[in-house]
């Protein structure tokens, strides 16, 4: 299916570790993400209470200031050396729910942030797609992102609830993913479970203009509908 020690998962969503190749291949554009360490890192701050964590901070800034519920745990610098650089380590960080932000900071001002959140349960679900020039030649992709969200509209990492699909129009469904690559659930088909709180669809356009209406269900979450057009 794949490797999987890439910096993306199989659905191209991105895994902690890209943000660490963004930071040295982009310098220019100051940035900073948080990446848990372990199995189970897919979680981000939906943890065990008491729970101790080793995480990195990924950046190219001069320094990174962690904050856990606005309480600073410390500032780090970056350094030059080029097998650590841009990665911060931060062991025994002990899990609260709340927050967790990593501030970089150049020249003592603040260049960039990244939050993670404790998350309520997935309530709802939302779509995005990723073709807004979408060709009714019959072989345009259109990719349907899927996210499991709570009620304050923020993605909910450890929802694995079974996402079912329907479209409607000028267009058909030519496979289903998620970003796991253990998963046995087949990439074709009209449905797949969420990892990572999220999945995706992907719909083949027909020759004729027209619209096009997905719908995504899942029994204990509210279903989004998504409409779109080909040209």
């Amino acid at each position: 299916k794949g490797w999987n020690q890439g910096c993306f998962y199989i659905d191209l969503e991105p895994k902690p570790k890209a943000y660490l190749m963004k930071s040295m291949f982009m310098p220019e554009e100051p940035l900073v993400h948080i990446g848990i360490l372990g199995k189970d890192n897919n979680k981000m701050w939906n943890r065990t209470l008491g729970e101790s964590l080793t995480l990195y901070t990924y950046t190219n800034a001069e320094k990174v200031e962690l904050m856990l519920n606005g309480k600073s745990l410390g500032r780090k610098q970056n350094v030059k050396d080029p097998k650590k650089r841009n990665q911060i380590r931060w062991d025994d960080i002990v899990y609260q729910p709340g927050y967790l932000e990593a501030i970089a900071y150049n020249n003592n001002k603040v260049v960039a942030r990244h939050k993670i959140e404790t998350t309520d349960e997935a309530v709802k679900l939302v779509a995005e797609s990723d073709n807004s020039q979408w060709k009714a030649d019959g072989m345009d992709l259109q990719h349907i992102r899927i996210t499991a969200v709570d009620n304050k509209g923020r993605r909910v990492p450890v929802a694995t609830d079974e996402v079912t699909f329907s479209v409607e129009g000028s267009a058909s469904i030519v496979g289903v993913i998620n970003g796991d690559i253990n998963s046995n659930e087949m990439t074709v088909g009209n449905k797949r479970s969420l990892f990572n709180g999220t999945c995706t669809v992907i719909l083949r356009s027909d020759r004729s203009p027209g619209k096009v209406t997905l719908t995504a269900t899942s029994p204990k979450l509210k279903p989004v509908s998504l409409k779109m057009l080909t040209k």
